[in-house]
Parts: C-alpha cells; structure tokens; sequence
C-alpha cells in the first residue's frame, strides 16, 4: 500500500489557476489584471538594460561556481543594508545587525517566521487582507494565524489595527508590509509608522516588515521613511527584502533577510539560528540574482541607468492609476475611485464580490483574482476606456 495513499488533493493555488485560464482563453478581447508582475507597453515584462549589461559582466568575472557561504553574497547584503537602514546607521557599527541572502522574499519571509518560531512565538498576525503567501508561510511552519484591520473607506486605519492587536500576546509576532501594501495600495503615514513602531515596542511584539516593492511608491530613499520611522520607534525588527519587482528579477529568486536587534549579542545568537534555519532548508542560497543586484548598485553608471528605469516604471504606474481613476469616476458617477491616484505600488482592490469576478471573468474575460485585486502595472493605456465600461457594472 502507497504511503501517499491517504493524502488528500490540495486545491490549486488560485492565482496560477487564474494565469493558466487568461493564457487558454481563445477571446481575442480579454484583460489580465490579474498576475503580480510589471508588464511594458508592449505588454511584456522585459530584463532591465542595467541588468542585461550587470549579468554580462557578472559572467564574464566568473571563474568559479564554489558556494559563497552561507550568508550569500556579502556586497549585495551590504548594498540592502544600505536601502533599509542607510549607510550611517549606528546599530551596524555596534554588530547589532544581521543580513543574509534567500531564496527570493519568500525566502526571507521563511527565514524570519522559523526565527519568530524559536523564540517561542506561536501566533503571527496579517493584514486583512494581504499577500495570500503571507498566512501560507505561517501555517507551513506549524504556527497560528490572527489577522488584523488595515484599511477603512479607503485610508489606512491605525486605531483598527492597533485595537485588533489588542488581543495579541506578548512574544506574539507580526507582518507588516513595506511601501505599496499588496493587495490594497494604501500605505500608512509617516507618523503612523512611527506609531506602530512604539506600539510594538510597548506591547512586546516581534515584527517583520515585508518589502516588496522598494521603489514604487515615492522614490527609493522616501519609500524607506516609513520602515526606519518604525525601526527606529521599536528598536528591533525584521526586514524581508525582495528584488523580484525592482530589479525585475522574478525567477531568480533574490531576497535578503535582514534583523536589527537591541544588543549585539542578540544578533550574534540569531545569526547562529538564521544560519542554521538556511543550512536546513536551501543550504547554501542563489548566487547569480545577488550577484547582478551587488554588480549594478556597485558600478556607478549601472546605478544610475537602473534608477532611470526604475523611475519609468513607477512613473508609468502612477499615470495608468491616474487614467484608470479617472475612467472609472467618470463611467461610475462616483467619485469614490478618486482614491485610486493617492494610493500606491502595484495593486489596488476593487470593491467587487468574487461571484462578481467570476462573472467578469466568463463574461467579459476581465481576469482578476476573487478577492478583486487588480494589477496595475499589467494594464494597458489603451484598454483602460473599455475596462472602465465594462467594470462600471459592478462598482
């Protein structure tokens, strides 16, 4: 008898579901507002020139494939340092701050969710709504899920997530998105970071900020505001770091995981468990994403050719945001998708139930993922007056 017998099939992830239905739909007018990735005019999600001209260079260096260690490529950690904490940041001179390559965000976010566990967390909060990978992490390493409130007609709501985690422990741990909240777009004030930062320093929560989109929402050095304002106000914390969407580097899995602690020996025994965390998952992390990151923010020109892109992209974001709002006020008579402009990143959420997705779906071959969460980097300009049409019905 197979020892796999008893399992039971798990339901398919539904986003991939979703890719594989647009790519088999033979409508020749239909709309993918549904996958997480940055798509061009075209349509098409090109390799960055910066980093095209990074990996030939990077190749052409290579006189070896030997790992790198277990904390990965120490000049990309060291260049993510940078981003998160900036250059002059005490607690790196003091040791009292870790950094190590992983397998993407996702494996930093896996990283830091093993850390909570050994510290003897056994629930983690989420938004509500957020990233569907975030409670996944969760469960897959046996701990619980409480979720918190995050938005209110439209805005940011910092008293309802902070009564929500009201009901956490002390010890209990927590995911809070950087810039560009995925699947809502709104993100918090600087003053509201720096109140979270104190509110979980005073309750005792152990807090790991998922950045995801550095970039995306102001420029690099603002997008970071909100993160050092909440460091700074809880004087320890966990950083996720993926250059999947900035640098464009989805497939090959390049993230960093970074801890600030209050003490360096703090640091030094979690560095002991973050290493011990990775030799039994991956071993040894992905060489060739960090080496492209650490060979463009190490070049000068490559630096600024990639800033440039960058820049585009989010300029390009910001315009279709403002195009689409502007279609839909106008096709719906409400002036409610007006908050579309002020929010950020890739994704908004449309306030749409997910019988209604699938109707858009059948009917009108409007792609989004049940819980109306749109991509606005995969729009395209000329599209926009239809899709405003079409989903005028609905909102």
């Amino acid at each position: 008898m197979s020892h796999f017998a008893g399992l039971s099939t798990l339901p398919p992830d539904a986003l991939l579901g979703l890719m594989t239905a647009f790519r088999a739909d033979p409508r020749r007018e239909k709309f993918d507002l549904g996958v997480g990735v940055y798509k061009d005019l075209a349509g098409e999600t090109p390799i960055l020139t910066a980093v095209k001209k990074a990996e030939a260079k990077l190749i052409g260096a290579q006189a070896t494939k030997v790992y790198e260690g277990q904390r990965g490529n120490t000049d990309f950690c060291g260049h993510v340092e940078d981003f998160v904490f900036g250059k002059d940041h005490p607690a790196r001179a003091e040791g009292r701050v870790l950094s190590f390559t992983a397998p993407g965000g996702c494996g930093a976010l896996f990283q830091g969710v093993s850390l909570m566990r050994k510290t003897g967390t056994r629930r983690v909060w989420v938004s509500k709504p957020t990233w569907p990978n975030h409670p996944n992490v969760v469960r897959s390493l046996g701990l619980e899920v409480g979720e918190y409130t995050y938005a209110r007609n439209g805005a940011f709501d910092l008293a309802g997530l902070t009564a929500s985690l009201g009901a956490a422990a002390r010890g209990d741990g927590v995911i809070l998105q950087g810039p560009c909240h995925n699947p809502t777009g709104i993100d918090p004030s600087a003053h509201d970071w720096r109140a979270l930062g104190a509110f979980a320093r005073e309750q005792g929560l152990l807090v790991m900020l998922d950045v995801a989109y550095h970039g995306f929402a102001q420029s690099l050095d603002r997008d970071m505001d909100g993160v050092r304002a909440f460091i700074a106000a809880a004087g320890e914390a966990m950083v996720a770091y993926s250059c999947s969407k900035n640098f464009g580097l989805y497939r090959e899995r390049t993230g960093c995981f970074l801890l600030l602690g209050e003490t360096p020996e703090g640091i030094a025994a979690a560095t002991t468990h973050v290493a011990d965390n990775g030799r039994a998952t991956w071993s040894m992390p992905p060489a060739h994403g960090a080496g492209i990151v650490a060979t463009i923010l190490g070049d000068a020109a490559l630096r600024a050719e990639w800033e440039t892109e960058l820049n585009a992209m989010r300029t390009r974001m910001k315009g279709l945001r403002a195009d689409l709002s502007d279609a839909l006020v106008a096709a719906t008579g409400s002036n409610e998708l007006a908050a579309l402009k002020t929010q950020n990143g890739m994704f908004s959420q449309l306030a749409v139930t997910p019988e209604q997705t699938f109707e858009l779906r059948e009917k009108h071959g409007v792609y989004m993922p049940a819980s109306g969460r749109i991509n606005i980097a995969g729009l395209n300009l000329n599209d926009i007056p239809k899709l405003a049409e079409i989903l005028s019905g609905y909102l």
